[in-house]
């Protein structure tokens, strides 16, 4: 019988007991990449911008077909890749919080993928990693205010999920709140009467993923009813009730409330008490996106900002958006963990063991060991210096938002409730025009027009990044009416090494290119 196959010519390509030091090697040599592209070495600070035709020539060609040497292969990653990538960590990266620059979330990330534990089972796939997983869902119920079962005697007892991506995480709590509603629906689809499911969202600064999500489960994206949006950025009660009260006269079925702790647009926080009153009244599946506001959960003095999350049926957070880890990690939270039973799996290969998250995981099969990322960043910094960070990061957006209300031809459409702001740069010869009834509207396009392209220059001279978006001026800041919308700027805060010093030179480079750009359209 042949034994040999010719494999030992390719055996230098995988790690073996001969080639430690060579691996090591390699790694060193990636990670030193690595390190340096964070630390903006010999490059600009956020990107090194190049046009998408530019870009589209390094790439799309035909498959290899005879492999070089992984030293050559990281330098084609260097000139290819790297190069060209946008620096999250750098302290000038304000368009998101998604920073991903701790040592101990970074390690973490690094060693699941060489753990390469699969989290769809437990007892044979994942037997230690399942667990550490339980023991960071446990550690956020207990920061949610849920109770915790430290001694679970299925999975079905753990109450939460991993997933990658809030948009997966909606999308799930959006599933339980159907099969909540009509139990079984998973099995024989939506008939009849269950075609009519209403879902409500506070109008404007709803995420995307809600509609996307209804979508994907069968409700459909035209079945969101959008309620007015307060002056405040949160969902408006009365109109809320009034709008449960006309879908149900409509003969339709009104079967769940989505609601934020920190919406995606300005961060505002619903008020989640009463918003819990109303969807226990008319029995709806209270909903909260908090993948932005949970994190003031480890703060003693901000978590009161999300009074009554605990009363939600299921919550949502990015630890990849709000806790300096790398992408993607996201969890979904339930207030009853049995209702996870709702949309278990079908398969006897996983329903077998007790423990496997495979059995309360839709959309997923195959899952790596993300949570290991965050599992280690909370234990090497503790609840009470991730707190103290989320009140830096607080703090400091409320100086932000005070320079900017000081600064002449800036303009502040929101108050800073967790860590973003949002603005306008209008020099004062077009908000002559926005003041003037006859010329509004073509000084509101100019601004739109303005603001959008002192974004984007911003960002393709790769000093900075900031986020831009129409929003309604839901404050009426301007005066011109809460109904028009404007093309903002926003900044929001993740980095723990982002400086006062940092907003001053934004705030400097912003003007000097809002200048430049308004003598073009001027």
């Amino acid at each position: 019988m042949k034994k040999r196959f010719g494999q030992d010519k390719y055996k230098h390509f995988f790690i073996n007991d001969k080639n430690k030091k060579e691996v090591l090697k390699t790694f060193k040599d990636a990670c030193s990449l690595g390190i340096d592209f964070k630390l903006s070495k010999n490059t600009k600070p956020v990107l090194e911008y190049k046009d998408q035709k530019k870009i589209e020539k390094n790439f799309l060609k035909p498959i290899p077909k005879r492999g070089k040497p992984i030293e050559d292969v990281l330098k084609e990653f260097e000139k290819k890749i790297m190069c060209g990538s946008v620096n999250f960590s750098s302290p000038h990266f304000l368009a998101f919080p998604d920073c991903g620059n701790s040592i101990a979330a970074v390690t973490g990330h690094i060693l699941y993928g060489m753990l390469n534990q699969n989290l769809i089972n437990s007892v044979h796939t994942s037997p230690t990693a399942t667990f550490a997983e339980m023991e960071v869902i446990g550690w956020l119920r207990e920061l949610v205010g849920y109770k915790v079962n430290r001694k679970p005697k299925s999975i079905l007892d753990v109450g939460g999920i991993s997933v990658t991506g809030g948009t997966g995480a909606n999308t799930v709590g959006l599933m339980l709140a159907r099969e909540n509603k009509f139990r079984g629906s998973i099995n024989k689809g939506l008939q009849g009467k269950q075609s009519k499911l209403k879902a409500f969202i506070p109008k404007g600064i709803g995420h995307y993923s809600i509609k996307a999500g209804l979508g994907w489960i069968g409700i459909g994206t035209e079945n969101v009813v959008e309620v007015e949006t307060t002056s405040q950025f949160t969902i408006d009660q009365k109109d809320l009730v009034k709008k449960i009260k006309s879908e149900k006269k409509k003969g339709n079925t009104p079967f769940c409330l989505v609601a934020y702790t920190g919406d995606s647009r300005t961060m505002a926080i619903d008020y989640l008490s009463d918003l819990s009153k109303i969807a226990k009244k008319n029995k709806l599946w209270f909903h909260v996106d908090a993948c932005h506001g949970l994190s003031l959960c480890f703060s003693d003095k901000l978590k009161e900002k999300v009074k009554g999350i605990a009363l939600a049926d299921s919550v949502t957070i990015d630890p990849h958006k709000v806790l300096f880890t790398p992408y993607t990690l996201s969890f979904v939270l339930l207030k009853d963990p049995k209702k996870f039973k709702l949309i278990s799996g079908v398969s006897d290969l996983i329903t077998s063991e007790n423990y496997s998250f495979g059995q309360i995981t839709p959309l997923y099969g195959s899952r790596a060991f993300n949570s290991l990322k965050l599992w280690m960043l909370i234990k090497n910094l503790g609840k009470k210096n991730i707190g103290n960070l989320i009140e830096i990061r607080h703090e400091m957006v409320k100086v932000f938002s005070k320079i900017i209300r000081n600064e002449k031809d800036f303009y502040l459409l929101n108050e800073p409730t967790i860590n973003s702001t949002v603005y306008l740069y209008i020099p004062q010869e077009l908000k002559l025009l926005l003041d003037n009834p006859k010329t509004m509207e073509k000084a509101r396009k100019k601004i739109n027009l303005l603001n959008k392209n002192i974004q984007f220059r911003i960002f393709k001279e790769g000093e900075f990044y900031v986020h831009t978006f129409l929003i309604n001026d839901f404050k009426n800041v301007l005066n011109t009416g809460t109904a028009n919308s404007f093309q903002v700027q926003r900044l929001m805060l993740g980095n723990p090494l982002t400086t006062v010093d940092d907003f001053e030179k934004l705030l400097r480079y912003t003007r000097k290119v809002g200048d430049q750009e308004w003598k073009k359209l001027a």
